[in-house]
């Protein structure tokens, strides 16, 4: 019975020690927001989606990496250092710190209530880069964010109250329009599809023509007279 009991407490204090010995496995969460659906105005050159942004953290922690990643085609960018914020998107906790550790980073990053033009909902996160500084082509920024409380298995980037986790105002669209793009699953505004070049129609260029000629005539008419004079 003693050897039992000896043998007992032995594993007992062995299993004890292993588990302390053991340090707890950190789990890992990775979210990846795609910017793919056009909320008002014109669609943006190339294929969607024309922004990601990709959060990864630890459960536990208290930091996480915000990695924002563009798309664009021809001639697309952001700004929005002024006005409406260039890039924006909605989190549940609060921010004790963030630092843009790599990449094209923004000269405006705002931690309230955001202008966001026309796409409803709030949001209290977001991006803007200067006209010398313009978010474009394949730019990245990379960003450590810190929080006032640990992290759970949900990330705290989450949709607004009108379904939307993210918007962008994207400007420079061949033909020298814009639109706003957003992820989520909210309702949708009016989109008037791919920029189109406004050119003459055919009678507004019949009409210029005939008008053009009449000048002509009138012109040498003038200088006939003043030669005859």
């Amino acid at each position: 019975m003693k050897k039992q009991a000896i043998f007992g407490f032995m594993s007992a204090a062995a299993i004890a020690l292993f588990t302390l010995a053991t340090p707890a496995i950190a789990v890992p969460v990775s979210q990846t927001i795609n910017l793919d659906q056009v909320f008002t105005g014109n669609t943006p050159d190339g294929p969607a989606p024309w922004l990601t942004a990709t959060f990864t953290y630890d459960v536990g922690s208290t930091t996480g990496t915000l990695v924002l990643q563009s798309k664009f085609s021809d001639s697309d960018f952001l700004q929005g250092a002024t006005g409406v914020t260039g890039w924006g998107f909605n989190i549940d906790q609060t921010l004790a710190d963030f630092d843009c550790t790599s990449g094209t980073c923004a000269n405006t990053v705002l931690t309230s209530s955001l202008n966001s033009g026309p796409v409803p909902g709030g949001f209290n996160f977001g991006f803007g880069w200067t006209s010398k500084n313009r978010f474009d082509g394949s730019d990245t920024a990379t960003y450590l964010l810190t929080f006032d409380s640990a992290l759970d298995s949900t990330s705290p980037f989450v949709a607004n109250g009108s379904g939307w986790l993210s918007y962008a105002h994207v400007q420079g669209i061949t033909g020298e329009c814009s639109g706003f793009i957003v992820s989520g699953t909210g309702t949708l505004g009016t989109s008037e599809g791919p920029c189109h070049v406004v050119v003459p129609e055919p009678e507004a260029l019949g009409s210029l023509g005939m008008f053009g000629l009449g000048a002509l005539l009138i012109g040498v008419f003038l200088g006939m007279r003043r030669r005859d004079c």
